[in-house]
């Protein structure tokens, strides 16, 4: 009796902890609403209402793909109906998607039996508090992902056609989705031809139908059936060898800068022995990526939780924008989501270390470069924050990232307490 009483009574605690901790986030993300965030919200809006009033075939223009024009559209709408200021909207529907993220991700720490407190890496931690202040809609995209990878955990075909779908949203969402898509694909394929088994395949019709649906959509309207396929297959002629990421590609950019220039303004056009620079990245990409899908091609179960889509999909997301050109700061955000399960397996203090560093390092250089925002409530003082700076950052994160890879090649990895 005592003993039940000590249990009932540690779990109430518990209870209390937790719930005080939710308030507390979604307290700071109410407060946060007040800041209009960083400028990339306006031309969210200039999308939104362009697409509000002229209609997605006249007002798509590419760079995000039009499922996320649409939910602009959206918030375009509600801010004119409503006379709210748009940005307030905007951070709204991002607080929706946010805390949707939160519920999938205790879904996820449910599944794989991992303690339910690891949630308040994502919840509370000042990396993802300052893209939700600074209003990136990558919590809309990274909702989806998190929907389609928790389905996709049971390898019954319906379920996986069910995920599939929430994938085929995100896909048409914004260009970092892409590399989820490619390496889920081909993972797909190693599957059926190992074993003739076409489960995995199941997840790509949705995601086919949602982009034929639109290719028709822009041949009606437009009389260009190929316009979405352009927008996922053709990259600009050049493009920033980095837009402020931290990546293997900043201190070769800050190297060849002119003085006094900033950083984007070196273009990725330039080649190593006749080789672009793109093409190098690529290559890099699929060096890494393939090897590591091989690595779970006997491990996508017939029944139970299914875990190796989960990891690919997490890999790809940290790997892709460390080795590809034009990464902007933001674009880590999903892959830091999808790395907070696999804390809560690692057993290497330096891969543990690393992973948190990694964080860290975004969060500095996002608040290096725009701050946290100030709000009616309270102000926070700007960091002292420079190139020099960021340059070690990027040496610190790119060895943060290459421990992160090899601890994920050397060992073996399971989600799963009994898989």
């Amino acid at each position: 009796m005592t003993k039940r009483f000590s249990n009932t009574s540690i779990d109430f605690k518990g209870a209390i902890l937790f719930w005080t901790l939710i308030i507390i986030g979604l307290i700071v993300r109410i407060i946060m609403l007040s800041y209009e965030g960083i400028f990339d919200m306006a031309t969210y809006q200039e999308w939104g209402i362009n697409s509000l009033h002229k209609g997605l075939a006249a007002a798509y223009q590419g760079i995000y793909y039009p499922f996320q024009y649409q939910i602009f559209e959206f918030g375009s709408w509600i801010a004119e109906f409503s006379g709210a200021k748009y940005y307030i909207i905007y951070k709204l529907i991002n607080l929706f998607f946010d805390a949707g993220n939160m519920v999938i991700l205790y879904l996820i720490l449910k599944q794989f039996r991992i303690s339910k407190y690891y949630l308040f890496i994502y919840w509370l931690h000042p990396w993802f508090l300052l893209m939700f202040s600074q209003g990136y809609c990558d919590f809309q995209f990274t909702f989806f992902i998190l929907c389609a990878l928790y389905l996709a955990m049971n390898p019954e075909p319906r379920r996986l056609l069910a995920s599939g779908l929430f994938l085929g949203l995100a896909l048409h969402m914004k260009p970092q989705v892409n590399v989820i898509v490619l390496a889920l694909f081909i993972y797909g394929c190693i599957i059926y031809i190992r074993n003739r088994d076409i489960r995995l395949l199941n997840i790509f019709v949705f995601p086919a139908i949602i982009f034929l649906n639109y290719s028709l959509y822009f041949w009606i309207t437009r009389g260009d059936f190929n316009l979405l396929k352009r927008e996922f297959t053709q990259l600009p002629a050049e493009m920033s060898l980095t837009s402020n990421f931290l990546n293997i590609w900043y201190p070769v950019a800050y190297y060849l800068k002119n003085p006094g220039d900033p950083i984007y303004n070196v273009f990725d056009f330039l080649s190593i022995n006749q080789i672009s620079i793109r093409t190098i990245a690529l290559m890099l990409l699929f060096t890494i990526l393939v090897p590591f899908i091989l690595k779970f091609k006997d491990r996508f179960a017939r029944s139970g939780t299914v875990e190796s889509i989960y990891l690919i999909a997490c890999f790809a997301t940290l790997l892709f924008p460390h080795v590809m050109t034009s990464a902007h700061e933001n674009h880590l955000f999903l892959g830091t989501v999808l790395i907070i399960p696999v804390l809560g397996r690692i057993r290497s203090i330096p891969a543990s270390i690393a992973i948190h560093l990694l964080i860290i390092l975004q969060c500095l250089n996002l608040y290096g470069l725009y701050g946290y925002g100030s709000t009616s409530i309270f102000k926070i003082p700007a960091l002292p924050y420079n190139y020099e700076i960021a340059v070690l950052f990027s040496v610190l994160a790119v060895i943060s990232l290459t421990v992160i890879l090899i601890y994920f090649f050397s060992s073996e990895l399971k989600l799963n307490r009994n898989g």
